[in-house]
Formats: C-alpha cells, sequence, structure tokens
C-alpha cells in the first residue's frame, strides 16, 4: 500500500499534467492511423478506399514520385479501381502527374506536401506548430 506521501505526489504530477496532450507517436501504425484519419476527415473518404489512400500517401513519405500502377500488386486491384484513388488524391490536389509514356507518375503538390507534413506530424494544418511556407522576401523596388 503506497504511503500518504506517494498518493499525494502522485496525484499532484496528475493535476500538473492533465492539460498536456497526449504524445504524438512516430511508429508505422501510429502514422497509417492519422492519416487514414485525416483522409476521411479532410477529404470524405470512406472504406474501402482508405486502405488504398493511405497507403499512397505514406510512400511518400519515403519516395518523392510514385509510377500509377507500382501499388497493383500490394492491393490486388484493377487498374481502374487504382485510378479511381488516384483521381481521389488529385481532386484533393494532393498529387499532380506528369506522362511517362502511356503511364503517370505522381507527385505531391506543394499542398499535398504541406497537408502531409502537418498530418504526419500530428497538427493541424495551419496550427503554429505545423509547417508553414514561407513568405516570399519582397523585392526593393516593389510596390507595397
Amino acid at each position: 500500500m503506497p504511503t500518504p506521501e506517494a498518493l499525494v505526489a502522485a496525484f499532484e504530477q496528475r493535476v500538473l499534467t492533465r492539460d498536456e496532450p497526449a504524445p504524438i507517436l512516430f511508429d508505422a501504425a501510429s502514422i497509417r492511423q492519422r492519416l487514414r484519419q485525416a483522409l476521411a476527415t479532410d477529404f470524405g473518404q470512406r472504406d474501402p478506399r482508405l486502405r488504398k489512400l493511405t497507403t499512397i500517401c505514406y510512400d511518400f513519405l519515403a519516395q518523392p514520385a510514385q509510377h500509377s500502377t507500382a501499388h497493383l500488386p500490394t492491393f490486388g486491384c484493377s487498374p481502374s479501381a487504382l485510378s479511381d484513388a488516384w483521381r481521389i488524391l488529385r481532386d484533393a490536389d494532393l498529387v499532380a502527374y506528369t506522362h511517362d509514356g502511356p503511364h503517370r507518375n505522381y507527385r505531391l503538390t506543394r499542398f499535398g506536401e504541406d497537408w502531409l507534413l502537418s498530418v504526419v506530424k500530428g497538427q493541424p494544418l495551419g496550427s503554429p506548430d505545423a509547417h508553414e511556407p514561407q513568405p516570399k522576401a519582397s523585392v526593393a523596388n516593389e510596390v507595397p
């Protein structure tokens, strides 16, 4: 049985830290969960698309570009189902593509990079702690 002093100290610690946010975890499962939640909330997506969208977004953490059909073996879906996932990300302005012969290579847009970074860090886009684009330096002869 804890001593009264230990009980008071534990209670004091609990009171002092009650308003602190829960720590942000950066393991793969936690990042994927934040991505899944943000895709559902920010863009109104629901299962079964969330698995594809989450995986595609997560893979952008490691590589700046993705081939349009690179995830076919992962998902075991038709090319049209995968095209639908890419269309959702394009419509949300998260990605843009360039042609590589008959295929497309996708990259995050500037907004997509900012959105992904804020989600991964667990910070709402536009919060003071989230990544914000720096304003352009003004030119000396520029008229305000």
